[in-house]
C-alpha cells in the first residue's frame, strides 16, 4: 500500500489500522522512522556515497541499506516506488553463480536511493497528483481524465521529463501523444508561464509499461521554456477530445482503486521519480447479463440456510442499474421470490431441507431472460464431514495486480461466497508496511466470523532457484520470509523453519513459473496447486508424486484484479486465460484450524472453479491417506455436478487404469455434436522446465448435407480470445478462435437436416504457442503446421473421433463426440484394481463435466514407506 497510493489518497482504507502502525513506527522518542543505528549509516551514505554510481562491489551493501531504510520509511505512512521491492529481490540472486547484475539493474538501485535521499530531507519534496474530478469512471466506455501534478519543494527543471504509464493488468485503450483525433491521446499543460511542452516517448518495462505489454514506449513529455516553481501544476488529460479523440477506453473491470500511474525525471538525468499518486474508482455496467447461484455444499436434514444469488454485467461486474426481480425454484415448486432492487448480490435465509440427497436451485428472473442453477447441495442425515471451499492464490495492487486488498476481502466474502480464502501477495513487491496491513486484515476477518482469512504471501523466485510457492500460515501472527532475504528455495525452506513450528505453515508449489518437484519439505509442502488461470498442469501435481513426495492437490485462480474465488478470464493473449480454479477442504466445520488441518492432512481436492462435489474412498480410507499394503484395491466415488458428467477416470502412478464415460448419445433423445480441443502443457525433464505455453486454435468447420442450426460456448469461457462466428449466409460453417494450455475446451453444434452421409471438414489454419510466462528452456513454437480432417457423421455413432496432433513432443487433440445434453450430473463409480499391484502406488479420481470442468481428488496410497 506504501507503494502504489498516497496515504491520503487512501481514504477509510484500514485507517484505524495504519494509524496504529504509524503511531509505533519509529524505535526512538523523536519523529525519526529510523533506527539510531540506520540513521547513521544513512546520513553517511548520504554524505560520502549519493553522488557515486553503485558499482559492482557496492551493490550488495546498497541494496540491504536500500532494504532497511524504504521499509522503515514505508512503515512511516511514504509511498515506495512500484519495483524497489523487486530490485532488491534481483540483487539478492547476483551472488548465485551464473547471474549477473545488468546496467539497468545499477541505475535502478541508484534511482532508488535517490528519491529516499531526496524524501529524506522533505517527504513532500516530489510532490503529488490528484484528479480534477472524483466522478467514478464506468467499465468499457469512453472517458477524459484530468490528473493534476503539483510540484514540490525539488520542482522539475528545464529538461526534466513527464512519463505518462498504464497498467499491463488492464484492458484499458492504450494512450498516445502523437494523434489528437486518435483514441486516448494524452495532452499536457502547466500554469508556469513560458513553460513548453516537447512530445516524445520514452522505453518502459514492468507493470507499467501501458496496456497489454511489459515493454513498451510510453507517452512522455520534456519541459522547456521555464523552471517549474514549487506548487506549480501541470494537468495531464487522458482522453483528450479537443482534437476529435473519443477519449480514452476504460478498463471492463471494475475497482475501487484504478491508478493513473505518473512518473518525474527532475532534470533530465533518467532517474524517474515517483509522486504520491491517487486514483479513480470503475464501476461495472448497468444492465446484468448473467447470474451466480451459491449454497453450501453440505447441510443436515433439517439445518438453515441461506441462497445468495450474485447478478453481473457482460464482463462479470456487480452492476450499477436496477436488478430484475428472481423466482427461486426447487424441483419445480417456487421456495421464494426476491423482489426487485438494486442490490447485486442478494440473499434468502432460513431455508432448510427435510430429506436426504443431492439438491440443486433454479433461479430465474422474472421475464425469464436470466436463468441459473446453483452449485449442489449434499442433504445428509448425520453431522460430519463437509465441503468448504477456499482460494490460496491471488493478487492485489500491492504486487503487479489490480485493485485493493479491502476490495479483495470484501469480494471473497460478498461476491464468491468462499469459506477460506489467502491473500498472497508476490512477496517480490511486498514491504513490511504492506505485510502488517494483511495481518491486521486477516485479524479483523478472523474476529467477525463471517470467513476464514489465513495470512499468506508468494515466494516469488525463479523457476532455476525453485519457483513459485504460496506460503500460508495458520494464525496472522508469523513473519514472511521473503525472496529478498532467501533467494532459494533450501533457504526458504530453512527460514520457515527458523520461524516456527511446521505445523502452522503450508508451502504450494505451481507450475505456472514451476516449482521444484525435486526438492521438498515434506512437513511444510503437503499441497500443490494443479490448476489456475494460467492452465491445467495435471502433470505436474505428478511429477511430485513420482518423485516420492506425498502431497494433495489443490487449485486456485491466480487472480490479478482482486476477484478471488470467481475468477474469469483476462484479455491478455496466453495468460490467464480460463476461469480460476478453487480448492475444496473436506473438514467437520469452518473454523481456521479444522480447516488448516484439512489441507494439511490432504483431506483436500482441487476443481476448474466449479463448486463439484467429489468423495472418493480407497478401501474404505479417504483421500489423501496411506493405507498398509494389501492386493485388492477397491475405489468408490460419488459426485454432483454442475453440469453433466461427461467422463470418470481413476488415475494410477500417471497413468488412466479406468475411463467410464456417460455422456454417449441415447435415441431418441435429441443428441448436439461437441468439437473439443486440448493442447497438453507438459514439461518433459530433464531439464526442469516452466510449462508449454497456448495453443492458438484457429480455423473453420464446415458441414457438407446439413446446416448449423445453433452453436453453444458451453465449455468456453473467455470473452477475448475464444470466438465462434457461424456464417450467416449459408449456415454451413463456422470459424472458431481458441486458446489452451492443458483444458480441454469445447462448443456444442445442433445440426439441421445430418444425416448419416452429412461430412465434416475441420480446416485448421497455422498456429502458434505464445504467452507470458518465466524464462523457458524449450522456446515456444510459432509455426505449427495447419491441418484438415474430415469425417462423417455415420463415424460418430460408434462413439468420438479422436486426431491427435503431434507437436514435437507433444500431443495435441481434437475431438468429434455425438453427446447427449440431458445426462445426469450426479454419478457414483465402483471399480477393483485387477491389474499389477506394487507398495507404493497412488491412485487419484478425475471428473470431467459436459462443460469442460474438472475435479481431482487429492491421491491415496496404498503400501510404501
Amino acid at each position: 500500500m506504501g507503494r502504489l497510493s498516497s496515504f491520503s489518497a487512501r481514504g477509510a482504507v484500514v485507517v484505524t489500522l495504519l494509524s496504529s502502525l504509524f503511531a509505533c513506527a519509529g524505535s526512538s522518542d523523536s519523529d525519526d522512522p529510523l533506527s539510531t543505528e540506520l540513521r547513521r549509516q544513512v546520513e553517511h551514505f548520504k554524505a560520502e556515497g549519493l553522488e557515486i554510481a553503485t558499482r559492482a562491489d557496492t551493490l550488495q551493501q546498497r541494496s540491504e541499506l536500500l532494504w532497511r531504510w524504504a521499509n522503515a520509511w514505508a512503515l512511516a505512512g511514504h509511498q515506495l516506488p512500484v519495483r524497489l521491492p523487486l530490485a532488491v529481490q534481483q540483487v539478492s540472486q547476483i551472488a548465485i553463480p551464473g547471474r549477473e547484475a545488468t546496467p539497468a539493474l545499477f541505475r535502478e538501485i541508484d534511482t532508488y536511493l535517490r528519491q529516499l535521499a531526496i524524501e529524506d530531507e522533505d517527504p513532500a519534496a516530489l510532490g503529488g497528483t490528484r484528479f480534477a474530478k472524483g466522478d467514478s469512471l464506468v467499465a468499457d466506455s469512453w472517458a477524459t481524465v484530468e490528473q493534476i501534478y503539483t510540484a514540490g519543494s525539488r520542482p522539475p527543471q528545464q529538461g526534466g521529463v513527464f512519463a505518462i504509464a498504464g497498467h499491463f493488468m488492464s484492458d484499458q485503450g492504450p494512450l498516445q501523444n502523437q494523434d489528437p483525433e486518435a483514441d486516448g491521446f494524452v495532452s499536457i499543460r502547466s500554469d508556469r508561464a513560458g513553460v513548453a511542452f516537447e512530445t516524445l516517448t520514452v522505453p518502459w518495462s514492468g507493470m507499467h509499461s501501458g496496456a497489454q505489454s511489459r515493454d513498451a514506449q510510453i507517452p512522455a513529455f520534456r519541459l522547456g521554456g521555464a523552471d517549474l516553481q514549487p506548487g506549480d501544476t501541470v494537468t495531464v488529460v487522458y482522453g483528450d477530445p479537443a482534437g476529435g479523440s473519443r477519449g480514452f477506453r476504460v478498463q471492463t473491470m471494475s475497482t475501487e482503486r484504478l491508478l493513473f500511474p505518473f512518473y518525474v525525471d527532475l532534470d533530465g538525468s533518467g532517474h524517474f521519480f515517483t509522486p504520491s499518486w491517487g486514483s479513480r474508482r470503475v464501476t461495472g455496467l448497468a444492465e446484468v447479463a448473467s447470474l451466480d447461484v451459491f449454497v453450501p455444499s453440505v447441510v443436515v436434514v433439517g439445518e438453515s440456510f441461506e441462497i445468495a444469488v450474485r447478478s453481473a454485467d457482460v464482463w462479470y461486474n456487480r452492476p450499477t442499474g436496477s436488478i430484475p426481480a428472481f423466482e427461486v425454484r426447487l424441483e419445480g415448486e417456487t421456495v421464494a421470490q426476491i423482489p426487485a432492487g438494486t442490490a447485486a448480490v442478494s440473499e434468502v435465509p432460513d431455508l432448510s431441507l427435510k430429506a436426504a440427497g443431492v439438491y440443486r436451485f433454479e433461479v430465474l428472473s422474472s421475464d425469464g431472460a436470466l436463468r441459473a442453477l446453483s452449485n449442489p447441495i449434499r442433504v445428509v442425515e448425520e453431522p460430519g464431514q463437509r465441503v468448504f471451499w477456499g482460494e490460496l492464490h491471488a493478487h492485489t495492487d500491492f504486487a503487479e495486480a489490480q485493485g485493493t486488498p479491502e476490495e479483495f476481502f470484501a469480494y471473497a466474502h460478498e461476491d464468491a461466497r468462499l469459506d477460506f480464502f489467502s491473500l498472497t501477495e508476490h512477496d517480490a513487491w511486498l514491504d513490511d508496511l504492506e505485510w502488517q496491513v494483511l495481518q491486521g486484515l486477516a485479524d479483523q476477518t478472523n474476529e467477525s466470523g463471517d470467513l476464514v482469512a489465513f495470512l499468506g504471501y508468494e515466494w516469488t523466485s525463479a523457476r532455476d532457484l525453485g519457483g513459485h510457492h504460496n506460503v500460508v500460515f495458520r494464525n496472522s501472527d508469523r513473519q514472511r520470509v521473503p525472496v529478498q532475504v532467501a533467494p532459494s528455495l533450501a533457504e526458504l525452506y530453512r527460514g520457515l523453519d527458523a520461524e516456527g513450528s511446521a505445523d502452522d505453515v503450508l508451502v504450494i508449489p505451481h507450475a505456472h513459473e514451476a516449482g521444484d518437484w525435486t526438492l521438498s519439505d515434506p512437513e511444510l509442502e503437503r499441497l500443490v496447486e494443479i490448476y489456475s488461470m494460467h492452465g491445467s498442469f495435471e502433470w505436474f501435481g505428478n511429477l511430485y508424486l513420482q518423485n516420492g513426495w506425498e502431497v494433495g492437490f489443490i487449485a486456485a485462480s491466480d487472480d490479478h484484479r482482486s476477484k478471488p474465488g470467481l475468477a474469469r478470464p483476462i484479455f491478455m493473449q496466453g495468460a490467464l486465460g480460463q476461469r480460476g480454479g478453487l480448492a475444496a477442504a473436506v473438514a467437520a466445520e469452518r473454523s481456521a484450524d479444522a480447516i488448516f488441518d484439512a489441507l494439511r492432512s490432504l483431506s483436500s481436492y482441487a476443481t476448474s472453479g466449479e463448486r463439484i462435489l467429489l468423495e472418493a474412498e480407497l478401501n474404505g480410507f479417504p483421500m489423501g491417506s496411506r493405507q498398509p499394503q494389501v492386493e485388492e484395491r477397491r475405489l468408490r466415488a460419488r459426485v454432483a455436478g454442475t453440469a453433466p458428467i461427461q467422463r470418470i477416470d481413476v488415475i494410477k502412478n500417471g497413468d488412466i487404469a479406468l475411463s467410464r464415460s456417460y455422456l454417449g448419445p441415447q435415441p431418441p433423445r435429441a443428441t448436439l455434436l461437441q468439437v473439443s480441443f486440448e493442447s497438453s502443457s507438459e514439461v518433459f525433464p530433464p531439464p526442469r522446465d516452466n510449462p508449454r505455453l497456448y495453443r492458438f486454435w484457429d480455423g473453420t468447420l464446415t458441414v457438407e448435407g446439413g446446416e448449423i442450426a445453433a452453436v453453444s460456448r458451453v465449455g468456453l469461457d473467455s470473452h477475448y480470445r475464444d470466438q465462434l462466428t457461424v456464417d450467416e449466409t449459408s449456415r454451413t460453417s463456422l470459424q472458431f478462435r481458441i486458446q489452451t494450455r492443458g483444458r480441454r475446451d469445447s462448443f456444442l453444434l445442433s445440426l439441421a437436416g445430418a444425416r448419416s452421409a452429412t461430412r465434416l471438414r475441420l480446416e485448421l489454419e497455422p498456429g502458434r504457442e505464445a504467452g507470458i510466462a518465466g524464462r523457458l528452456v524449450r522456446q515456444p513454437r510459432g509455426d505449427l503446421p495447419p491441418a484438415e480432417l474430415s469425417l462423417r457423421m455415420l463415424d460418430l455413432a460408434r462413439g468420438p473421433s479422436e486426431h491427435p496432433i503431434e507437436v514435437g513432443p507433444f500431443t495435441d487433440r481434437i475431438t468429434f463426440e455425438l453427446v447427449d445434453v440431458e445426462g445426469r450430473m450426479d454419478q457414483d463409480l465402483e471399480w477393483t484394481d485387477t491389474g499389477a499391484t506394487a507398495p507404493g502406488d497412488y491412485y487419484y479420481v478425475r471428473v470431467t463435466q459436459l462443460d469442460g470442468a474438472r475435479a481431482w481428488s487429492s491421491p491415496f496410497w496404498v503400501g510404501g514407506p
